[in-house]
């Protein structure tokens, strides 16, 4: 009778150790299955970053403000790669409104208009100050203009969802943050400040059909409101290196500098 209830306890010891081999295969493997496959579409976002950007001019028309309240500029905008980069605003034919350098940190903007230039030093973007409503530096945007998107949104994540659509959206690591979509050839189309777009910034990035293709149009908006339409109408790339006079931005000899703080607008 010992033996019995003790071979009874044995079998059900047993059958209550194997009892989680008995759950799905199915179940089990889904996970990973949604990781390789988050894992494979950020290795293709990688592997679509330019290694490095060339000498570049790209033409660009901006539309900007609060909706019914817009105003459109045109902009050349032009550098060597990623350090030194220029960026001359204009409001009409041959009325240039704004010459901007951004030098790693260094930011400078001169107003012809007003004879007053303004300086700003440090990590975070100015052009919001400018009342440009881009949450990026022109660093960032010239990476993301010229195909080398982890300048703008970095090249790491630390969760992500399949979303549908064949879409993929990560929450990134560092800065900017926020959620990045990608579409399935690893090429970002959205971008948000916090995931769900209830606050804050959202960007939509739309390509043209080159080869590779490049975007040409960012949409972007604020929950405030405000917001705004990037085109760019035509890109050179590949150019001989701009002269070290064609990135200056030399300064009349009357013109106050002043902190980026002070800056009213317009």
């Amino acid at each position: 009778m010992k033996r019995l209830l003790l071979c009874c306890c044995l079998l059900l010891l047993c059958a209550c150790a194997r009892q989680p081999i008995t759950s799905p295969p199915d179940m089990a493997a889904s996970p990973t299955t949604e990781v390789t496959s988050l894992k494979g579409r950020w290795q293709a976002y990688l592997n679509a970053n330019l290694e490095h950007i060339s000498p570049f001019r790209l033409h660009l028309s901006l539309r900007f403000g609060p909706e019914g309240n817009t105003r459109r500029v045109t902009a050349l905008f032009w550098g060597n790669g990623e350090q030194q980069l220029r960026l001359d605003v204009m409001a009409g034919v041959g009325a240039t409104i704004g010459k901007v350098l951004e030098d790693d940190d260094d930011f400078l903007i001169f107003s012809p208009q007003e004879n007053r230039a303004y300086f700003h030093q440090g990590a975070a973007s100015p052009l919001l100050r400018l009342g440009v409503p881009f949450p990026l530096g022109l660093k960032q945007l010239a990476g993301l203009l010229n195909g080398r998107y982890i300048d703008a949104f970095g090249a790491t994540w630390n969760h992500g969802t399949i979303m549908p659509d064949a879409l993929h959206a990560y929450d990134l690591d560092g800065k900017p943050g926020g959620q990045l979509t990608l579409d399935a050839q690893g090429l970002p189309v959205l971008w948000q400040e916090h995931p769900g777009g209830k606050h804050g910034w959202i960007m939509k990035i739309q390509y043209d059909d080159g080869q590779p293709p490049q975007p040409r149009r960012l949409d972007v908006r604020h929950s405030n409101g405000t917001g705004g339409v990037l085109l760019v109408k035509s890109r050179e790339s590949n150019l001989p290196p701009f002269s070290r006079q064609q990135m200056e931005l030399i300064l009349p000899d009357t013109a106050p500098l002043l902190p980026l703080s002070q800056f009213k607008g317009r």
